[in-house]
């Protein structure tokens, strides 16, 4: 009775050292992420490369209270630490693969950097700005002001367009005119849209004869602008002052 009494206040005593390791430890993996992201910050290390550094430094501290916590429990048996941490790497293995897989994807993510936080992107189905790059999910925010979490797996496994990446947009407009007394010349409409504010220089506007029926030509512009939707509205403004006799309207 005697044995019981003194093994039970003995695991008592290192249980409550365990908690004590949990918490510190704990404390100081949040407190080293956010001073490590804070140094790094201040360097002006790109984002992607802060948070990965810091997430890291979080882990690390964590992983280490968690040896400390075995190495309560066991009086030091660094074997015996090994074999539970096979085992548990085995667990983790089997039950929990589609968390291990977004983690791993995190990391991806973070080093490969095919989008960064402040990117514009579209990912199954789903568009909005990068708001936080987390090592098991995405954090993105809608036009419309939602939030949307994707897993991290899934720019493994699917097609993500970045829409920041290359800012230039290309705008179509269909002309229709009749053409049957004078072909027009392409150079014409090119001329009409030179003086459109917002449009690229370069690739200069294309002007293609799409088909020619009773006597009506119709033609596709295209044009290249970085705001798409304004440069659009300000192109088939011009052609249709260019052009009155024509019809004009957005591709």
């Amino acid at each position: 009775m005697t044995i019981d009494s003194a093994l039970l206040a003995d695991y008592a005593v290192r249980t409550v050292w365990a908690l004590l390791v949990v918490l510190v430890a704990l404390l100081v993996a949040r407190g080293v992420r956010r001073a490590t992201m804070r140094m790094l910050a201040r360097s002006r290390a790109q984002a992607n490369v802060t948070i990965l550094l810091g997430n890291l430094a979080q882990v690390l501290v964590i992983v280490v209270g968690t040896m400390a916590v075995l190495a309560i429990y066991t009086r030091d048996a660094f074997g015996w630490i090994l074999t539970s941490f096979s085992v548990i790497g085995l667990v983790i293995g089997l039950s929990l693969q589609d968390i291990l897989k977004n983690f791993f994807a995190g990391i991806w993510v973070l080093v490969e950097r095919p989008f960064r936080i402040g990117d514009t992107i579209d990912v199954s189905g789903s568009s909005g700005v990068v708001e936080e790059i987390a090592f098991r999910t995405t954090m993105l925010k809608t036009g419309d002001g939602r939030e949307v979490i994707i897993p991290n797996g899934v720019f493994m496994t699917s097609p993500v367009t970045n829409l920041t990446r290359f800012p230039t947009r290309r705008g179509t407009a269909w002309l229709i005119l009749d053409d049957r007394e004078k072909p027009l010349d392409p150079d014409q409409i090119r001329d009409a849209l030179g003086k459109v504010p917002g449009l690229a220089a370069e690739p200069k506007a294309a002007v293609e004869l799409r088909s020619f029926e009773g006597g009506r030509a119709h033609y596709l512009v295209s044009f290249w602008a970085q705001d798409q939707d304004a440069a659009t509205s300000a192109a088939i403004a011009a052609l249709r002052a260019r052009f009155p006799q024509g019809e004009v309207h957005g591709g």
